[in-house]
């Protein structure tokens, strides 16, 4: 057996925002882990990233959460790293803690991404003077409801003069709570009196990163060309994937459908994907068979060698077509679950689900070479095609990648 059965487990949880009038204005995403009850077990830099790469990453029936404001606790060391997230700005919040500390390089760092086009929220805002230098650059300020008296909140909230800012009342519990805040000016409302936080289920194309430390240098490069990195990302079935999956996030806007691992890498551009390549070899845990690796990649590389000798199509696209053929072995996801959440040009679909048009002709034809060589079987197989010359070269190639990646 060569792949394996993608468990639906708990991606993260999703707390809803709402209005005065209680209609839905956005979520909050949080953290959840099976064996972690908090993010600071986990530890916060990690909880973020694997809020984000459950996000981007997820297969999940649930898309419409994402379809309005998200909030996004991010880290310090992400906030001040160069990296910008793989999202929609107008779309995102990012929300930072009350016991962040007030320093140069945050205030710069809030500018910057806040030129980038995302909006900030201040959590547990409790009208401390210390915040001062930050308040111009936050769109949002979220009071605790439980934590502050409505007397005090009143006095305080009449002698800050911005009147750009829009108040959240956090932990919201009681109704009368509800209207007390509303009356001070509050206008959007999170917390148990609305809803809980919930748990948004699904399946991931999580997959071991078979990542050598040469491809971590090669991809960090700093003047890696576009083509460079779609090769390296090529040589890594589950990279290549979970990228293809990042870029096509119900939360990323894609305008275009994808053709290609290079229209992916172009998408995100070359420093996010550097960061994404560093962060999905950090956390993904799980991993396929090596069977079913050498597999995919040998498939994906056949297609691509067939077409290079043969026709005049773009090679890069009989890769996607093969590689994306492999899904269900590599992440046990079902083919067309994983195409109804990716983007891809229509023919290059219809390829993969029914192998029909050109593209899907060349993977018919090596998917026949492939379970006859699999089958030790010569009947029906031509070795002087050049479908099969194609597939022998690719299995050594993929045999090459994975004996590199194992070793370095």
């Amino acid at each position: 057996m060569m792949g394996h059965e993608a468990q639906v487990k708990t991606l993260l949880a999703s707390q809803p925002i709402y209005n005065a009038k209680k209609n839905l204005f956005g979520c909050e995403l949080l953290f959840r882990h099976e064996l972690f009850a908090s993010a600071d077990a986990y530890g916060e830099d990690l909880a973020t990233s694997e809020v984000l790469l459950n996000l981007c990453t997820g297969i999940t029936q649930q898309i419409d959460l994402f379809a309005r404001k998200i909030f996004i606790n991010l880290s310090e060391g992400l906030l001040l790293s160069d990296a910008f997230l793989p999202l929609p700005p107008e779309s995102v919040v990012i929300e930072l803690p009350a016991s962040i500390c007030i320093s140069e390089a945050l205030i710069n760092g809030i500018k910057k991404w806040k030129n980038a086009g995302f909006s900030f929220a201040l959590d547990g805002f409790d009208f401390n003077p210390r915040y001062q230098p930050i308040l111009n650059d936050i769109q949002y300020l979220k009071v605790d409801a439980l934590n502050e008296s409505i007397d005090d909140v009143a006095s305080k909230i009449s002698q800050m003069r911005n009147d750009s800012v829009i108040w959240i009342a956090e932990r919201v519990e009681t109704e009368a709570q509800f209207v007390q805040f509303k009356k001070l000016g509050f206008s959007l409302f999170q917390g148990y009196f609305l809803a809980k936080p919930l748990a948004v289920q699904g399946q991931t194309v999580r997959g071991k990163i078979h990542t050598s430390l040469t491809t971590i240098n090669t991809v960090s490069q700093p003047d890696i060309e576009i083509d460079d990195m779609a090769r390296v990302v090529s040589r890594d079935p589950s990279l290549a994937t979970q990228l293809l999956k990042i870029v096509n996030s119900p939360v990323c806007a894609l305008l275009r459908p994808m053709s290609s691992i290079r229209d992916a890498i172009v998408y995100l551009g070359l420093i996010q994907v550097r960061k994404w390549i560093i962060m999905m070899s950090l956390l993904n845990e799980t991993t396929s068979s090596t069977g079913a690796i050498h597999l995919v990649l040998t498939r994906a590389k056949a297609c691509e060698n067939y077409v290079a000798a043969t026709l005049h199509v773009k090679s890069d696209q009989a890769f996607l077509v093969g590689l994306l053929s492999g899904v269900h072995l590599l992440f046990g996801i079902d083919n067309a679950l994983f195409l109804q959440q990716v983007s891809l040009q229509p023919e290059i679909a219809k390829a993969i689900l029914e192998e029909e048009g050109l593209l899907g002709g060349i993977l018919s034809k090596i998917k026949q070479v492939e379970y006859a060589i699999q089958q030790h079987s010569a009947r029906g197989i031509n070795q002087d095609a050049p479908e099969f010359a194609a597939y022998h070269r690719a299995s050594g190639w993929a045999e090459g990648v994975l004996t590199t990646t194992s070793t370095s």
